[in-house]
Parts: C-alpha cells; sequence; structure tokens
C-alpha cells in the first residue's frame, strides 16, 4: 500500500507539472495565437475605419516581419537565456504595442504600435518554442498549443466582431491587451531553461545529434541543406496561409455572405481545426512524419481553394472544414520536424522566424492581389506555394523518419544475441 501511494503521489506530482507546463508554454506563445486569431476581424475594422486592403495587409505583414526579425536576431543566443525572462519581457512589449495601436488615430503611430507589438510577440514565442524544443515529445506539445489556440481562435472569431462592429478596431485591440495580462502569471510556469545533457563518456559528441537520435554525430553537415529546405516550406506555406487567413472574414463579405454567417464559418474553421491539432496530439509520431505532412498539407490546399471560390455558404463551410482541420493537423509537424534534430531549441527558434516571415509577406501581397487583380490570382498563389512547400518538408522528414527507424532496429537485434 505505501509503494502504491508513493507512485500515485509521483505520477500526480508529474501530471501537475506537465499541465503547468502546457499552460506557461501557451501563456507565453499566446500574443502570437490572439495577433494571428484577430487579424482577420481587425483587417475588416481597420476597411470600416478607412484603410484600403493594401494598407490593411500592410499592417498584418509589417507586425510579422518585426516577429520574425526578432526570432532571427535571438536565435543563437536561445541556450544562454532564461526561456521565462524572455517570455514574461515579450508578453509585456507585445501588450504596449497593442495598448498604442489603440490610441492610434493615424497611420504612421499604428505602424510603430505594430512593430512593438510584433517585437515582442517575437521574445515571447522564442521563449516558448525553446523550452518546448528540449522535450522529447515536442510534437505532442506543440499539437497541444496548436488545439488550445485554435479554441482562443474560434472564440474570438465569434466574439470580437461585435465588439469592433463599425470600424471600433480600438476597442479589439484593448480586448488583446486584456489577454495578455490574463496570460502574464501563469508564464510563471515555464522552466528558466533546460536542462543540460550530463557530460559522460560520450562527451566531445555534438548534443544535439545525442539527443536528437541522430545516427549522424555532425548535425550540420549531415541535416544542414535539409535544413534550408525545411525552412523554405515553412516560408511558403506560413506565406499561403496568412494570405488567406487575414482577408478571411473579409472575402466572404464581399462575395455578399452576410457578416454574421462570416463570423461563424470563420469560428467553425478553427473549432474543425481542433479535431485536426487533437489528433496530432493523440497521434504523435506513430506514423512517421512523412505521411501527416502530406495528409495536412493535402487538406488544406483543399479547403483553401474552395473557401476562396465558393459561391454559396455550404462550398464556403466544406472548405472552412477542410482547411481548419489540414492546417492545425499539418503545423505540429512541420514545427517538431526541426525540433527533433536540435533539442537545444535554436532549429526551433529559427523555425518560428521561417514561418513569420512568411506570414509577414502573405497579408501584404494578398492585400495587393485582392486590391489591383482578383480572387482567382490569389487562389493560384495559394495553390502553388503550399503544394511546393510540402515537396519541400519532404526531404528532411524522411531523413528524420528513417534515421528514427535505424535507432530502434538495434535494440530489437541485441535481445536475442544476448540471449545467446
Amino acid at each position: 500500500m505505501p509503494k502504491f501511494r508513493v507512485g500515485l503521489d509521483a505520477f500526480l506530482i508529474g501530471v501537475r507539472r506537465e499541465y503547468r507546463f502546457v499552460l506557461a508554454t501557451f501563456a507565453a506563445s499566446g500574443i502570437g495565437y490572439l495577433g494571428s486569431a484577430a487579424a482577420p476581424v481587425l483587417v475588416q475594422a481597420l476597411i470600416d475605419a478607412g484603410l484600403d486592403h493594401h494598407q490593411a495587409g500592410d499592417l498584418g505583414a509589417i507586425e510579422l516581419f518585426a516577429l520574425a526579425l526578432a526570432t532571427v536576431l535571438l536565435s543563437p543566443y536561445v541556450p544562454m537565456v532564461s526561456h521565462r525572462k524572455l517570455a514574461i519581457g515579450g508578453t509585456l512589449m507585445a501588450a504596449l504595442g497593442l495598448a498604442i495601436s489603440a490610441f492610434s488615430v493615424d497611420y504612421t503611430p499604428m505602424i510603430v504600435g505594430r512593430i512593438v507589438t510584433g517585437f515582442g510577440s517575437g521574445l515571447a514565442i522564442s521563449g516558448a518554442n525553446a523550452a518546448i524544443a528540449a522535450r522529447e515529445d515536442a510534437e505532442r506539445i506543440f499539437a497541444i498549443i496548436w488545439t488550445m489556440g485554435g479554441a482562443i481562435t474560434a472564440s474570438l472569431a465569434i466574439y470580437l466582431p461585435r465588439v469592433v462592429e463599425g470600424g471600433e478596431y480600438p476597442l479589439g485591440f484593448g480586448v488583446l491587451v486584456l489577454l495578455c495580462f490574463i496570460g502574464l502569471p501563469c508564464i510563471i510556469w515555464l522552466p528558466p531553461k533546460p536542462v543540460e545533457p550530463a557530460q559522460s563518456a560520450t562527451e566531445g559528441v555534438d548534443s544535439t545529434a545525442k539527443v536528437s537520435g541522430s545516427l549522424d554525430p555532425d548535425l550540420k553537415r549531415a541535416f544542414g541543406p535539409l535544413v534550408w529546405m525545411t525552412f523554405a516550406g515553412m516560408f511558403l506555406y506560413s506565406a499561403a496561409e496568412q494570405a488567406l487567413w487575414n482577408f478571411a472574414y473579409n472575402i466572404p463579405i464581399e462575395a455578399g455572405v452576410d457578416p454574421a454567417l462570416a463570423a461563424q464559418i470563420l469560428a467553425f474553421t478553427t473549432i474543425m481545426g481542433l479535431a485536426g491539432g487533437a489528433i496530432a496530439a493523440l497521434l504523435g509520431v506513430r506514423l512517421g512524419r512523412v505521411f501527416p505532412i502530406v495528409l495536412g498539407c493535402l487538406l488544406s490546399v483543399s479547403g483553401r481553394w474552395l473557401y476562396i471560390s465558393s459561391g454559396s455558404g455550404l462550398t464556403l463551410l466544406f472548405g472552412s472544414l477542410l482547411w481548419g482541420i489540414g492546417f492545425y493537423f499539418v503545423s505540429p509537424y512541420q514545427i517538431g520536424l526541426v525540433a527533433a534534430i536540435d533539442r537545444k531549441g535554436r532549429a526551433a527558434v529559427a523555425s518560428a522566424a521561417a514561418f513569420n516571415f512568411g506570414y509577414a509577406v502573405g497579408p501584404g501581397l494578398a492585400g495587393r492581389i485582392l486590391e489591383y487583380m482578383d480572387r482567382d490570382w490569389l487562389m493560384l498563389f495559394i495553390a502553388i506555394s503550399t503544394l511546393v512547400s510540402m515537396l519541400l518538408f519532404l526531404p528532411l522528414a524522411i531523413r528524420v523518419d528513417r534515421d528514427a527507424r535505424n535507432a530502434r532496429a538495434p535494440a530489437r537485434s541485441v535481445g536475442p544475441a544476448g540471449g545467446g
């Protein structure tokens, strides 16, 4: 009985730590989810307030470019800084930028607010991603975080349009400031730094190669070109995603869909995304990484195509279903792919930069396409970018899956030999 009690206590302590870690990393990266979740509604509010499509798109692009720049500048120093302090400081900076945006009545101060928000978001997300990348179950944690982010996105898609109705964008930014401060106390649970692997007989071998289980001790030589291809895939995929997402509320409205129905469909997209994220969290890497990446990319590109080309509410709804499930299902595998070969977190932080440079390009490009061309050209850009990104992800996914199988193979063969 005492042994059972001790085991139960240890299990409960482990569960509490797990929940705290998930809440802390979600709160730290939450400002990124909040900005992304609110983007379609805020873009429409800014257009209602007098901006044109490309000006509204440029504001989102500026914020995400600042976010990406912060992650690029920080990635070499991630192992040397406190993840907790980084996340707390970044969240406070992002809240300041949102407050500046809320009080801006001219375009120039709004640009300043978006830059401050983006840079702060980049710092906070870097702290969260580095903490997650240090874990062996990084893909599962990323999937849980994405699922929680989907719940926040769905809630904002339902309620935020009522807050900003008629171009009242300051109230929208004010809601985001409030949510930043609600999540701030949870970041205290974020580990300051990952535990460094103990030195042993393997001292001198690159620690990232040891932790990842790669058979090749020279990580850069073995994976360098494949990682750069993966970063390019992240850039293209996220550019396609944000090109549509920033205008996902505006496109149906301009096609004649009732704004209330457009908001509900937008929420449905993220609610269905919860299913995709949950499946990824439960599945983990049991089927490897190649199959989930291919399936997720194909689902998301099909959904995006139907969403843009929709001529009816039913087509719009079905497109949002495929789009939401595909995006939230594939994203943890895309981020976890580089985390699997570098548990120190530098590659995971760099991957955030690759994604966010794409996120920065997408809205500005989509705004200009919608302003000066038409939706057919936007569909073509999104389809080509998504499919090419899928092809760029595959080489590293195939390599990581192969190395994982090879790493397990000796363990299966040792038993019979030792028994002889």
